[in-house]
């Protein structure tokens, strides 16, 4: 059993090396690419640093001895970004990467203590999980591990309506699987933080073993029915897009989106933009363009064009010699290529001959 428990963790090692690999050469270019290969090659450093406490291995640099620290914060920004990537249809920008400041911080910390205090990281896993007291490296992975669980609970309440009250039937096999991934990370960083705290070597081992038959499962179901989640991934996206809608009363918004476009005619402003109404509204961004999206079936720009557009054509039926520009101007629009531009997207004739129609009776 002995040895084929390390034996199960040198493969878990390699696998994850290769997994990282084959999503480099397989998947570059893809959405969520760059963090998916990350979240890879992480669980691989992980798993080697579970083998090396299983071989009382020890480098001689005590910064290397600490290398899985940084990872166990890494892993959860790169994770959640990727679902992100996988959910969202807009690309997610490189903002991201604001999710990856805590590996920074520590990298940093552990940096400094070995310029300055390498004492602090001679105390290697071995002697930690033979009873030494905790050392600071040891402290920061555990409050990593507290990052880890709470990162992907904050992702389950945020994802809620689609995990437990998604509208799409044709999502639910995408739900489980998003299920599971969440859920799997909560419960191996458990496993790490409870294993720490109470030097349990073979939660470690067993954390990483666990995670490698998880991964190579994952895999093989994969390839079995590699168009698995080309099928899934529309109605999951879909549903990820409506569940950001669903908790507000969307019967009051309609009535307050057609109040400031009927009454108070905000697109008259030509600064409007999708921010400042929802502003207006109390929403999000995200929120108001989703709502005229999936229920009114147009864009926010088309939104905004139909209601100028409609206006200039009833003030042409009171007025129909009144100068076109000057009627652009007075609904918004900022130029006389943008005015001419949509109006003929809607109407279909431009705005001189639907003038000249007008004044024809």
């Amino acid at each position: 059993m002995s040895e084929f428990l390390g034996s199960w963790l040198q493969f878990g090692a390699w696998y994850h090396f290769v997994l990282g690999i084959g999503i480099l050469v397989k998947e570059k270019g893809s959405k969520g690419f760059p963090f998916a290969m990350i979240a890879a090659f992480s669980g691989g450093t992980l798993i080697v640093y579970a083998y090396r406490l299983y071989i009382g291995y020890q480098f001689e640099f005590p910064i290397l001895n600490h290398i899985y620290v940084p990872i166990i914060f890494l892993i959860p920004g790169s994770m959640q970004y990727t679902i992100e990537q996988f959910l969202s249809l807009e690309p997610i920008s490189l903002g991201g990467l604001k999710r990856l400041y805590p590996t920074f911080i520590v990298i940093i910390i552990l940096v400094i203590l070995q310029l300055i205090a390498p004492s602090y990281l001679a105390q290697s896993m071995n002697q930690s999980f033979a009873g030494a007291a905790f050392s600071i490296p040891e402290c920061i992975s555990l409050i990593g591990c507290v990052y880890w669980i709470g990162s992907f609970v904050w992702m389950i309440y945020q994802y809620r309506n689609i995990l437990y009250h998604n509208p799409n039937k044709e999502a639910k096999l995408g739900i489980h699987v998003l299920g599971m991934i969440l859920k799997g990370n909560i419960t191996f960083a458990s496993l790490i933080l409870f294993s720490t705290i109470f030097r349990w070597n073979l939660g470690i081992y067993f954390t990483a073993g666990i995670a490698t038959l998880m991964a190579v499962i994952a895999f093989i179901g994969t390839e079995i029915n590699h168009e698995l989640f080309k099928d899934i991934l529309p109605g999951l996206r879909q549903s990820y897009r409506t569940s950001r809608i669903l908790n507000l009363d969307l019967a009051k918004l309609q009535k307050d989106l057609d109040y400031y476009l009927k009454v108070e005619c905000v697109y008259r402003d030509e600064e409007l933009s999708l921010a400042s109404l929802s502003e207006k509204l109390g929403i999000k961004d995200y929120q108001l363009s989703e709502y005229i999206n999936a229920y009114l079936g147009i864009n926010f720009n088309r939104l905004v064009n139909e209601c100028r557009i409609s206006e200039v054509c009833r003030l042409l039926e009171v007025e129909p010699k009144t100068n076109l520009l000057s009627l652009a101007y007075q609904v918004g629009f900022n130029s006389k290529a943008n005015f001419n531009l949509a109006f003929k997207s809607l109407k279909k004739v431009s705005p001189s001959e639907y003038a000249k129609s007008v004044r024809k009776g």
